[in-house]
């Protein structure tokens, strides 16, 4: 026989007691008003856990049982809404009690009476800006008025502020970033030769309506 190894947390109304075993079998809970017995098998090895005595009193009617695959799970009935300073008052069990981190959370917790804040509560101070869904606190701001207030701002209209520098920039940019150029055509260099007569006969020219 062996003492299997448990873990424990509790709420303002219960204490939940983890065993930790493996795939257990054969798996018989007794509880009553202050007393916790577990009896299980996991492949060759029996477990047991006799008549331990627990911290306070239990509502055993209250109270249940479950098994998974990896552990036999309790969830006791506090008989009085009472702070629990251990799990059990025999000290020969202490070695095999754990607190369960994943459960737990002290007496000033929230959690723990489960009066847990409304995750929506934090936004009470923005209940007043009616522009986004009740915020009030715009509700008379005229957009209109809003709007041609903006078209005053030079930047904000056609942005042409921001334009002229931008070309100016971009025109220092392509100094730069140009190779290096041949020099200018003087006047009369480049210009195309001139048409003649018969490109210029406009009766092989088709009308146009």
């Amino acid at each position: 026989m062996s003492t299997p190894t448990l873990k424990w947390a509790q709420r303002v109304d219960k204490v939940f007691v983890t065993f930790e075993v493996l795939s257990a079998k054969d798996v018989n809970v007794v509880m009553s008003d202050g007393l916790l017995s577990v009896d299980a098998t996991a492949g060759s090895t029996s477990y047991k856990l006799e008549n331990m005595t627990l911290f306070k009193e239990i509502t055993s009617e209250e109270s249940k049982w479950f098994v998974n695959d990896r552990a036999i799970i309790i969830s006791l009935k506090k008989k009085d809404s009472e702070w629990w300073d251990g799990l059990t008052k025999d000290k020969q069990y202490k070695r095999f009690i754990k607190t369960d981190f994943s459960k737990w959370c002290e007496e000033d917790d929230p959690e723990y009476t489960g009066d847990l804040p409304d995750p929506s509560g934090g936004m009470g101070g923005m209940g007043g800006m009616g522009g986004m869904g009740g915020m009030g606190g715009m509700g008379g701001m005229d957009m209109s008025q809003l709007m041609s207030g903006m078209g005053g701002m030079g930047g904000m209209g056609g942005m042409g502020d921001f334009d002229d520098d931008d070309d100016e920039e971009d025109a220092d940019l392509g100094d730069l970033d140009a190779p290096d150029a041949p020099p200018p055509l003087e006047e009369g260099q480049g210009d195309a030769p001139p048409m003649s007569d018969a490109a210029l006969n406009t009766k092989d020219m088709e009308e146009v309506d």
